[in-house]
């Protein structure tokens, strides 16, 4: 029972000093605003002029950049101080009250807007109380999501840095009737901010312009290029060294073709999706860009040299004839320079050249034999025959075995004529597959040799478009950022927020 009755006293007790604050605030009210304009700037004569207003950030939470667009859609609050010399009251005579809200219409307020406005409405969302001191301090912190324009700047993406400037200003009073002042340290408040997950602050600073009748926040972000790097970075990167794989494959493939397109019209969908992502900015070519478009390059020139060596590896003796300094170069002296064995055929056809050459020399000395046996008197027998004759110009000696065969029957003779023009088609296919494979050869140097190019120009390429960036490697410790813009660090400097 005495608990009920204690319960019942201290909320009649607390009524009661409800009812008196309540009394003692609505006489405060009725005093202060009783002669009290509104519309009429807080000052006692022109010479008070201008009046200095006080002017914070709270970042709460940067919600989105439109790269396309080139907006920064961010939620603040606006901190605003200024003073009123017509809100002043001695606490004793109103019940110790010493902070009263009011609503913004009862008050003067400076009208601050975004000037870089991109939503077209300049009002903030949410009409809060203003809070009042009864020094005459007004302090007015109105919540509100702002879409402001932001030049993107697309050269490094998607290891790009952007500076996204806020404005704010009065709307129709000049720099001398009012004037701005971020004299608080930090103009910027991030106790509250909540990180992103796709940009990383930098930096937060602050100036005024013109003429202190402006403030300029600017806000310093970096993109966190992870979710780039694995959807359009490494396939990317692949796409290009697989381009230069076609190199490596059989040069009679019939897949080399298909594969150098096929990466073609992979590289033009990574384009059209990077164009859907930036903006149509002529000023800079953004880094992805410059490698998409390294690498389609690569790949319209690998298709043309493609089809240069599939026609080369096709030439044959019959339509083609090799220059020496074709031969000196890919098939003497390239194989050597890229690491590669010269061809087996090569040293074959050396052979065959000079069995050739040793066959003709023979030949026209039987030729020349032949003449001088039937010519000369020694050379011929008692029965008119011819005697074969050797180098000294004596009779040769003739096999006992094969002496009953001559002289030759005509069927012999064409039997041999025939064997000798088989000997000579056969050589003679022979020494097209030869020249054939020479042409081969060529190609396969051209392939390797292509290979290591190309390999060289993707890899340089790929390291010095990729790592161009200043920051691509470094991380910003976003806990750090907030301490450094978190006025609770900074006890000795006065701060405008609530």
């Amino acid at each position: 029972m005495l608990q009920k009755y204690l319960f019942a006293l201290s909320i009649i007790c607390g009524s009661l000093l409800l009812s008196e604050c309540s009394v003692d605030e609505d006489e405060l009210m009725k005093q202060v605003f009783s002669s009290y304009n509104n519309l009429i700037l807080p000052i006692r004569n022109m010479s008070e002029l201008p009046i200095t207003v006080k002017v914070g950030l709270q970042f709460i939470l940067l919600i989105n950049v439109d790269e396309m667009a080139q907006v920064m859609h961010t939620n603040v609050w606006v901190t605003l101080r200024w003073y009123d010399f017509q809100m002043k009251w001695n606490p004793v005579f109103f019940g110790g009250i010493k902070t009263i809200r009011v609503s913004p219409e009862k008050v003067w307020i400076p009208d601050i807007v975004l000037f870089n406005n991109a939503d077209g409405q300049f009002q903030v969302g949410f009409e809060c109380n203003v809070v009042i001191e009864n020094d005459g301090s007004m302090l007015w912190v109105p919540p509100a999501i702002y879409k402001s324009s932001c030049i993107i700047d697309v050269e490094f993406f998607p290891f790009d840095e952007q500076t996204c400037n806020m404005i704010f200003g009065s709307w129709t009073y000049n720099n001398q009737e009012i004037v701005l002042d971020i004299s608080s340290f930090p103009a910027i408040d991030l106790s509250v901010y909540q990180t992103s997950s796709i940009w990383d602050l930098v930096e937060c600073p602050a100036t005024l312009v013109k003429e202190r009748s402006r403030v300029e926040f600017q806000i310093k972000i970096r993109r966190k290029a992870l979710f780039y790097t694995v959807v359009l970075i490494i396939p990317t990167v692949i796409m290009a060294f697989l381009s230069v794989s076609v190199f490596f494959l059989p040069t009679a493939s019939t897949e080399r073709m298909t594969l150098t397109i096929s990466i073609l019209l992979s590289i033009v969908v990574f384009l059209l999706l990077l164009a859907k992502i930036l903006p149509p900015t002529s000023s800079t070519i953004p880094l992805m860009a410059k490698y998409l478009l390294l690498t389609f390059v690569l790949n319209v020139i690998t298709i043309l040299v493609t089809v240069v060596i599939i026609n080369v590896y096709f030439r044959g003796p019959k339509t083609h004839r090799m220059p020496r300094w074709i031969r000196h170069v890919f098939l003497e002296f390239m194989p050597k320079f890229i690491c590669m064995k010269p061809p087996k055929t090569l040293k074959k056809h050396n052979k065959n050249e000079n069995k050739t050459k040793i066959a003709t020399t023979l030949a026209g000395i039987g030729q020349f034999s032949m003449n001088t046996a039937a010519h000369h008197p020694n050379c011929q027998s008692s029965d008119g025959k011819l005697k074969l004759l050797n180098f000294a110009n004596e009779p040769i000696a003739r096999d006992p075995q094969t002496a009953m065969y001559y002289p030759l029957t005509a069927e012999a003779i064409k039997a041999i004529d025939a064997i000798e023009y088989i000997t000579d088609h056969l050589k003679d296919e022979e020494e097209n597959k030869v020249r054939q494979d020479d042409w081969r050869y060529v190609a396969i140097v051209l392939d390797r040799l292509m290979l290591f190019i190309f390999f060289g120009i993707t890899l340089g390429g790929t390291l010095g478009i990729l790592t161009s960036s200043d920051h691509i490697f470094s991380v910003i410790d976003q806990k750090a950022i907030r301490d450094k813009y978190n006025p609770d660090n900074y006890k000795d400097k006065p701060f405008m927020g609530p």
